[in-house]
């Protein structure tokens, strides 16, 4: 009997250590790709810059399908990285949820305005069903769920339409996603929800390597949500997500005014851009260039300063990284708001998608960008400046 218990005792030992080991090991593993990320990540940045400057300006019919090539490489090298980082963050619980009370129909409207040029694109019909109803869960973790669901939708989707509907399910509120796509086997219905798992139709279909729906699944056991999904071969397939409902309704948050603006929209704008990396600077200078900006460039603080006393003029906005070589990009904002206004507009650029950065950038009133940086999202935070200074000077 005593021997027995130590063998238990023994193999307990053992089994702690293993395990030890490979949480150390996944640790490490997402340590360093959040330290690879950074890196990685700035001349990715930079191309994505120049690769949007050259769309804008796109001549020849030669040069426009070669940039277009261009453009869709980069756009898979960053949706493969970002996938990539998320598995490792979901993983090793690294990606922790905030909690709160929001109204769905925000969320839905934010994914059919990102979705409906790829559906157009490819013919498809794609609808959201208005829902008033509030939900409480972790707005960004809920966002990425569906915008993974919705994707698969349109990109396995040859011909027909994308339906995105909600309704009341066992006191909860679950989200429908159905489309009139390839279909997936019965036999298939877990598999297809492993990493690099692609169904033969789908990988002849559209490009990928299967991360989506490993990333739903993963997404969906760090909130505890029951996604299903029911299908018909050849006739399409509906995946649900089964959300909580809230008990308090949310005002709707106020929506930016559309506006007929013509492309000169933002001619005249003043923005300081920092960061230490010569390559982003320049990158950025063409595309806002492009846009009608006037842009200041600076590596640091005190030659932010100096640049803006030399050209006598002062900065309508902050584009800052948030890895500088004195400090971080927050600290580097608050000073510059010390200087120039404590009001002035400030946007922080970064590749670091922690928690912390995140709550520091919201506490200081700074709006965050992750890189590699999409230039509609840019443009649309620059457009946002120039209607507060027009209403300003109203």
């Amino acid at each position: 009997m005593q021997e027995r218990t130590e063998e238990l005792t023994r193999l307990n030992t053992e089994l702690g250590r293993a395990k030890g080991e490979a949480e150390q090991a996944n640790i490490s593993k997402t340590r360093f790709l959040a330290a690879a990320s950074h890196d990685i990540l700035q001349p990715l940045n930079a191309a994505r810059l120049y690769v949007t400057s050259l769309v804008e300006r796109q001549r020849g019919r030669d040069d426009a399908q070669l940039i277009t090539n261009i453009d869709a490489s980069l756009d898979a090298v960053e949706e493969i990285f970002g996938a990539l980082l998320d598995i490792s963050r979901l993983d090793t619980g690294a990606m922790k949820p905030e909690i709160s009370d929001f109204r769905i129909d925000e969320l839905l409207r934010q994914l059919e305005v990102e979705f409906t040029p790829l559906a157009q694109e490819k013919g498809l019909r794609l609808k959201f069903i208005p829902c008033s109803l509030a939900v409480r869960s972790d707005r960004r973790l809920l966002r990425r769920l569906l915008q993974n669901l919705v994707s698969n939708a349109v990109k396995y989707t040859p011909q027909g339409r994308v339906l995105v509907g909600c309704r009341r399910y066992k006191g909860r509120l679950r989200v429908d996603i159905y489309d009139t796509g390839l279909g997936i086997p019965a036999s298939k219905k877990q598999a297809i929800f492993q990493e690099f798992h692609r169904l033969d139709q789908g990988a002849k279909a559209a490009r990928g390597l299967g991360l989506g729906l490993s990333i739903v699944e993963r997404i969906a056991r760090v909130l505890d949500y029951n996604i299903t999904v029911s299908s018909t071969l050849g006739r399409g397939s509906r995946f649900s997500a089964e959300v909580p409902l809230s008990a308090v309704v949310p005002p709707r948050r106020q929506q930016a005014v559309a506006r007929d603006i013509d492309r000169v929209q933002l001619a005249g704008i003043a923005v300081l851009c920092m960061d230490n990396e010569p390559a982003i600077l320049d990158g950025m200078q063409t595309l806002l260039e492009g846009w009608g900006c006037r842009v200041l460039k600076a590596p640091h603080v005190e030659a932010a300063v100096a640049l803006v006393a030399e050209a006598q003029m002062a900065p309508d906005g902050l584009l800052v990284d948030y890895h500088l070589d004195d400090g971080n990009g927050i600290a580097a904002i608050a000073e510059l708001r010390c200087r120039f206004g404590s009001d002035l507009p400030a946007i922080l650029i970064t590749a670091d998608r922690s928690p912390h950065v995140r709550a520091d950038a919201r506490a200081q009133g700074i709006q965050l960008l992750h890189k590699p940086l999409k230039p509609a999202a840019l443009r649309a935070l620059l457009t946002q400046w120039r209607m507060q200074r027009l209403a300003a000077a109203e």
